[in-house]
């Protein structure tokens, strides 16, 4: 269930759709590890309340005849001790990821330097005197997912097994993505595998029939144990843990492409990223689900590092629900390359394409709400 407030459509008056917002509130993780802000409908048409801790920070309304404007009608950032950007940044991922039709939507804002800030950080464009908020560019804030603006860290060439490739970070620890899915009304997380935390469920995936088939490497708790410790360890490599609403669903292993048994196959690039994945509970299986963790975690990715241009994956040439989902979501296959363990289609994905197609919104035609309306975030594209 949701509801929702009257908006024009940019360039006509007479012209307007509905701004839909989930009915308990969009829960936007731009504080990172403090509590959400929830964005919400007021009972006036088109208006809307921000509120962190149940004590409203801002709100504002959605108007305008020639454009989509939003405007913020109060931003209260000294009660609150909110960034003014946070509080933006949080209602114009409700709006975008709600409501992905909108090619981009105007604000309007009374504080000139907040207003500056948030140009500088390029959330909007400034067009003349208008602001403009655009999902190609709005995206790729990696703070509203990350929790922080991530450094680049220092381009240092390194030698591994013949492969000359970029000196590869320290690896984060806890959390290091989390978005609110609008269909599924809950947050999606990825977090660093920790031993002692994860290592239950983890063993019990990998013993499972169906991801055994795939991964090969059931094995008792001490094996799983020392799996997860070496890729921990190795540089190369990211085990992430990822959840819906706090429960564990599944295991995501990223890795360097350049010093990874894929490199010798393409001319692979210092920052490109590969990763594969096991689903471990039945439960979050299906395309609702399906269309969350697979671009979210490709969203991580091209944010983890500005510098990554290209994802790419190794999927069994043979697995065809894998390789439509990961056409569906913006992945070119490129060729077969015979590995010794199995016969894989190397797919591509490229950064230019996953932000300015807006690959993050899925396109879930077909799925519906319990009021038969389509669900909330749906992008539906062509063929």
């Amino acid at each position: 269930m949701d509801v929702s407030l009257a908006i024009r459509s940019d360039g006509t008056a007479e012209k307007s759709f509905d701004l839909r917002l989930p009915l308990s509130g969009f829960e936007s993780s731009v504080l990172a590890c403090d509590q959400p802000l929830i964005i919400s409908a007021r009972p006036a048409p088109g208006s809307f309340r921000v509120e962190h801790h149940g004590v409203t920070v801002a709100s504002g309304h959605l108007s305008g005849t020639t454009a989509n404007l939003l405007i913020f009608d109060t931003i209260s950032t000294a009660a609150s001790s909110l960034p003014g950007e946070d509080i933006v940044n949080a209602v114009s991922e409700a709006v975008l990821a709600c409501n992905p039709q909108l090619d981009c939507f105007e604000i309007e804002l009374a504080d000139g330097g907040l207003a500056t800030r948030l140009a500088e950080a390029g959330a909007i464009e400034r067009r003349g005197d208008r602001l403009i908020v655009r999902p190609q560019s709005f995206f790729q804030q990696a703070k509203s997912w990350l929790g922080s603006v991530p450094r680049s860290y220092p381009e240092v060439p390194v030698l591994t097994n013949g492969a000359l490739h970029p000196q590869r970070p320290p690896k984060p620890v806890g959390r290091v993505y989390s978005r609110f899915i609008p269909w599924l009304n809950t947050q999606l997380g990825f977090h660093v595998a920790d031993i002692e935390t994860d290592l239950p469920h983890f063993h019990r995936w990998m013993n499972d029939p169906r991801v055994a088939a795939i991964w090969e490497d059931s094995g008792d708790l001490s094996y799983h144990r020392d799996f997860i410790a070496g890729r921990l360890a190795d540089p190369r490599t990211l085990p992430l843990i990822g959840t819906f609403g706090g429960v564990p669903f599944g295991y995501f292993e990223l890795y360097w492409a350049k010093e990874d048994r894929i490199g010798p196959h393409y001319e692979a690039d210092g920052y490109d990223r590969g990763w594969h994945v096991a689903i471990g509970e039945d439960d979050f299986r299906g395309k609702a689900f399906v269309s969350a963790w697979l671009p979210s975690l490709m969203h991580y990715m091209f944010l983890a590092d500005p510098r990554t241009r290209r994802i790419v994956g190794e999927p069994i040439h043979h697995h065809a629900q894998q390789i439509r989902n990961l056409d569906r979501s913006g992945f070119a296959k490129v060729k077969h390359i015979q590995f010794p363990h199995k016969k894989a289609l190397l797919v591509m994905l490229l950064r230019e394409r996953f932000f300015m197609d807006r690959l993050l919104s899925p396109d879930l035609s077909g799925l519906s709400t319990e009021d038969g309306q389509p669900v909330l975030g749906s992008l539906a594209r062509g063929a």
